[in-house]
């Protein structure tokens, strides 16, 4: 009888497999040939709104090390937004320095490298930017803004709001279009957005914003634009010193549409997000987050970066937990919940495709397998880092390799 119920399990849980499979390659193949019948384009326009007159408010800031290559069409995207555009010079000795002017940008050239966020300190107060205007959105010199960006964040600044995270979407040149880098990319930021990034706007629990596309209220800048940003990620600093110091909320401005360049070599990828998870795990420590939960003074941010926090912890440790269970309870039921969570990967990544416009996304999916096993060696690499090196004496890093446009 224990044989017989055996058995049938195990053909029960061939025809799931066989199942699984087929829906796995039927979304493939729906999601390849509705990607072919329609555009390639990975925005959807918003209707028309009308000018603010609370657009003098604002001006965008550029901090650059050698930006030459990307800075003319990441001014001239920034200024059809009508509001000042200004460009920080970080020590570059390239023709950043005179590209930017003739783009039209105010520029302020500093002769030493100093990093990001100790040139963002030193320009807006050389400049008097935090007096004069009442919001800043801070870019990278890569970035291309749409024309009514910094329209479609205002329109998140509520009086108790502090600083609006922009949409951040991937640039796809076109003589990259096979590269599973930036395919990854693309579906991360995507996938990220609509399932971590939305909830936590919701609940002003927000522990990520983006450097490259973000307005901040000036009063706020005040406060937490320091010139020694203690955490190898300036922006990782700024959020967590808005929640400790409850300065107001942060907010996903969904409709504030941004295209960024992501790396495109293998040792550039490595590079980033090392540093961006390095960066994370010193603000997690520095910040002894979960440290209120403990005291019985938790904020709801706290709460839920703990949580969030805790699902880290269970991806990292997923592979020695399948060995657990490959060994304790059998090979069919690890290739059930491997086949299982394939399915919902397969349905994600499809419905991404169909929602940025670009079909190939589907075919990326081995290689997106590799490169999330590539991810937890980063991790496990940052969380080395952290524990060796914890603050950081000057945020100065090497951005990864630019797409001239």
């Amino acid at each position: 009888m224990d044989g017989q119920l055996v058995e049938r399990m195990g053909d029960v849980g061939l025809v799931v497999v066989v199942v699984l499979f087929g829906l796995l390659v039927m979304t493939a193949v729906v999601s390849f040939i509705y990607g072919l019948m329609t555009p390639n384009r990975g925005q959807e326009c918003s209707e028309p709104i009308q000018e603010q007159p609370w657009l003098d408010d604002c001006a965008i800031v550029i901090a650059s090390k050698n930006g030459a290559g990307t800075l003319r069409t990441t001014i001239e995207h920034a200024l059809t937004n009508r509001v000042p555009v200004y460009l920080l010079s970080d020590g570059s000795d390239d023709d950043t320095v005179e590209i930017a002017r003739s783009a039209g940008a105010a520029v302020v050239a500093y002769e030493v490298n100093k990093g990001k966020p100790a040139t963002l300190f030193s320009g807006t107060n050389d400049l008097d930017l935090l007096d004069h205007y009442r919001y800043l959105t801070i870019i990278d010199d890569d970035t291309q803004l749409e024309s009514d960006f910094v329209e479609r964040s205002l329109e998140y600044f509520t009086p108790d709001v502090a600083i609006v995270v922009g949409r951040t979407c991937t640039l796809w040149p076109e003589e990259h279009r096979w590269n599973a880098l930036i395919a990854y990319r693309a579906f991360a930021y995507w996938i990220y957005q609509l399932t971590v990034r939305t909830p936590q706007s919701w609940a002003n629990a927000l522990n990520c914003i983006s450097g490259s596309n973000s307005t901040y209220r000036a009063s706020v800048l005040k406060q937490v634009l320091v010139p020694e940003t203690p955490y190898i990620v300036d922006d990782t600093y700024w959020v967590l010193e808005t929640h400790r110091r409850r300065l107001g909320k942060i907010c996903y401005g969904k409709n504030a549409w941004a295209w960024i360049q992501d790396p495109t070599t293998l040792r550039d990828f490595y590079k980033q997000n090392l540093r961006w998870l390095w960066g994370t795990s010193q603000g997690i420590v520095g910040h002894r987050i979960g440290a209120g939960i403990l005291n019985k003074r938790p904020s709801i941010f706290e709460v839920l970066y703990v949580v969030l926090i805790g699902h880290w912890l269970f991806y990292l440790a997923g592979l020695p937990i399948l060995g657990y269970l490959l060994v304790s309870q059998g090979a069919f039921f690890v290739l059930t919940l491997i086949a299982t969570r394939w399915l919902f990967f397969y349905a994600s990544l499809a419905i991404a495709a169909i929602r940025l416009r670009h079909f190939r996304l589907v075919l990326f999916a081995p290689a997106f397998v590799a490169i999330d096993l590539l991810y937890r060696a980063i991790w496990c690499h940052a969380v080395i880092k952290t524990i060796r090196q914890p603050t950081v004496e000057a945020c100065v890093w090497d951005s990864p390799t630019r797409v001239a446009t």
